[in-house]
């Protein structure tokens, strides 16, 4: 849970920054693989927010 809380911080970090500084600094840097992984736990997340919005559609579904 505090691993969550920490990537969800990192890209509320990321969300603020300087785009174009940010997208020089994304091509070669020492934190590369840390924030392909946070990328990829954004998509993670995204895929749970889907399957948790259609399965509780699903639920309204049956119970009315």
């Amino acid at each position: 849970m505090k691993s969550l809380l920490v990537i969800i911080m990192t890209f509320f970090l990321m969300a603020c920054s300087d785009s174009d500084n940010a997208q020089k600094v994304e091509k070669d840097h020492v934190w590369k693989e840390q924030v392909e992984m946070i990328d990829k736990a954004k998509a993670v997340e995204q895929m749970l927010q889907d399957s948790a919005a259609l399965q509780k559609q699903r639920i309204d579904e049956q119970t009315h």
